[in-house]
């Protein structure tokens, strides 16, 4: 990795940071990861934001989507009524892209044509 390289190099930090086009916080990180587990630490742990839910609220979740939509009173489940459902099972605001993210993470799949969503390998069928 390039601002590895440059780091060891004896550059500092805010030049690696022009250099490279990142934030200058971006790379203290990196040279603390460095420092702590080397480079090879630069490529551990999870990129992005971390998730909103944990293991059991998605199996809460899941579990009201298996019951189909008409425990909320609809005809079909729609992603903003999935994030409905979020927020009222686990107090977290999910826009539908979001909810549209927790579904394909749980393995769920949007079928068009009027087929809803379906978890994927044919389990149930959801809309």
């Amino acid at each position: 990795m390039e601002a590895a390289r440059l780091l060891r190099e004896g550059v500092w930090q805010a030049e690696v940071a022009r250099r490279l086009g990142v934030r200058r916080q971006s790379v203290g990180e990196w040279a603390k990861k460095i420092r702590r587990g080397g480079v090879w630490a630069l490529k551990a742990g999870r990129l992005g934001r971390p998730r909103k839910l944990h293991a059991e609220q998605l199996k809460r979740v899941e579990k009201q989507l298996e019951r189909g939509p008409q425990a909320m009173r609809r005809k079909k489940w729609t992603v903003r009524r999935v994030g409905e459902l979020i927020e009222r099972e686990c107090r977290v605001r999910y826009c539908a892209a979001g909810a549209w993210g927790v579904l394909r993470l749980m393995g769920w799949r949007w079928r068009g044509g009027g087929r809803g969503w379906r978890r994927e390998g044919g389990g149930s069928s959801v809309g």
